[in-house]
């Protein structure tokens, strides 16, 4: 890495919640000291990229086709990581109206990040785990359409989920980069429950920290060739660690006025600052988070 990076992250909630983008930042300041990277988090809970949404959803999800062309106008990115999928299947069995419906909004996403001129990078639909799921929310096969959705989904739905992440793996030139975060999450999972058969990943469909740093490592070694030899404690207890917090603190600031200084159809909107009284919070925190460097 030679130059500084402006990466924009689009996606549904686990890219909002920001866990792994905040683990990323910390990462990178810790091996780039002295390369400036800015990560703009915009992720919207509930959003998809083929403008799905399920009956019972309390409102329209938000599609990121609503608001992607604003976003590049006015965060101006050298990147654009885009985080979809999970939603996108609607949590049904797998139907091919379903699924070229999500190939038609990735790749359109895909063609106007090229048209505004930065690179794309697309992660596949994360893993689902049906075992940190109320069982019996769970559906088999043979329901009405309408009967699944995130409160009732397919229980082999990870199945679904599956074959959109082998569809993006297996398309030369998709993107500039397709980054698999399928298969570590799910390894993650296996490894976890062999050594404590209750381990619980997340709810099912939002991953814990852990799942949160399974992205992050992997973003780390496809884009930036960083390899972690071990685990950073921060990860392990995020509270504990002043940097983190202030990384996190950072992060959290930011990417709420970003969300809604750009717009969103989602109902809930984030508390936030206007988007200059938080650059300049975010411009606080960098310096209290260089002066950590300083004094460790």
């Amino acid at each position: 890495m030679t130059k500084d990076k402006r990466i924009l992250f689009l996606g549904d909630s686990i890219t909002a919640e920001g866990t792994f983008i905040a683990f990323l930042e910390a990462i990178l300041l810790q091996h780039f000291p002295g390369q400036g990277f800015t990560l703009i988090n915009i992720g919207v809970p509930s959003e998809t990229a083929s403008g799905l949404t399920e009956g019972d959803h309390p409102f329209p999800r938000p599609c990121v086709h609503e608001r992607i062309e604003r976003a590049l106008l006015i965060t101006k990115p050298d990147w654009v990581v885009l985080g979809y999928g999970m939603n996108d299947g609607i949590y049904s069995p797998f139907s091919q109206e379903r699924f070229l419906a999500y190939q038609k909004g990735l790749l359109e996403a895909v063609r106007i990040v090229h048209s505004s001129g930065a690179k794309a990078i697309v992660m596949t639909p994360p893993a689902f785990d049906s075992s940190a799921i109320r069982q019996e929310t769970l559906l088999a096969d043979g329901h009405h359409e309408q009967a699944y959705s995130y409160l009732t989904p397919y229980e082999h739905y990870n199945d679904v989920l599956k074959t959109y992440a082998r569809w993006l793996l297996w398309q030369e030139g998709i993107a500039d980069e397709v980054v698999n975060i399928y298969d570590p999450l799910l390894q993650a999972r296996e490894n976890a429950r062999m050594n404590d058969p209750d381990y619980r990943s997340g709810d099912g469909i939002h991953p814990h920290a852990d799942g949160h740093w399974v992205i992050a490592e992997t973003l780390l070694r496809h884009l930036f060739e960083v390899r972690c030899k071990a685990t950073p404690p921060f990860v392990g207890q995020p509270e504990s660690s002043t940097f983190f917090q202030l990384v996190w603190q950072r992060q959290k600031v930011l990417s709420a006025a970003w969300k809604e200084h750009i717009g969103h159809s989602n109902p809930n909107k984030a508390t936030a600052l206007p988007l200059e009284e938080a650059l300049q919070e975010g411009d606080k925190l960098a310096e209290q988070i260089k002066n950590h460097f300083s004094i460790s």
